[in-house]
């Protein structure tokens, strides 16, 4: 049987002992996004020791952390703070990316790409009283609306 079907079923049966687990201690958990979590932290410690290569369904499982961080944490700031959001998940990207890729070679230009975009954004977030930033950052924080 390929690796695909037992991820799926391992994801599955963690999501309903999760599910068990969360009814019988009333713990303020997503089942799912922890079954997903505990999948690819197992796999990834596989890789690490060379049992597991599929780095393809490792990074889907991650991408997959790396949306519900995301959504998790667009939920709970202010809406000003969610000017944020595309270094936010650049930034979730580059160190999910991280624990994948062996080779660092490129990890200096993208490093100083992530400060320089947030060092942008934090200038519009600290000048956003200017009518000009205001309309621009509306956009910004607009982009994401759930129509």
């Amino acid at each position: 049987m390929s690796n695909l079907f037992w991820v799926l079923l391992t994801i599955s049966v963690l999501f309903f002992v999760l599910l068990g687990i969360k009814a019988l201690t009333k713990l303020q958990i997503c089942a799912i996004c922890l079954s997903v979590s505990l999948a690819w932290i197992l796999l990834l410690i596989l890789y690490w020791l060379g049992y597991f290569q599929e780095t393809t369904l490792l990074a889907l499982l991650m991408g997959q952390s790396i949306l519900g961080i995301y959504y998790l944490i667009e939920s709970k700031v202010k809406k000003d703070l969610l000017l944020f959001r595309l270094p936010f998940l650049l930034t979730l990207t580059f160190i999910f990316y991280s624990l994948i890729n062996k080779s660092i070679s490129q990890f200096s230009e993208a490093v100083i790409f992530l400060i320089l975009i947030w060092f942008g954004f934090f200038i519009i977030y600290i000048f956003k009283s200017d009518l000009r930033l205001q309309k621009f950052m509306k956009q910004i924080i607009d982009c994401c609306k759930r129509w």
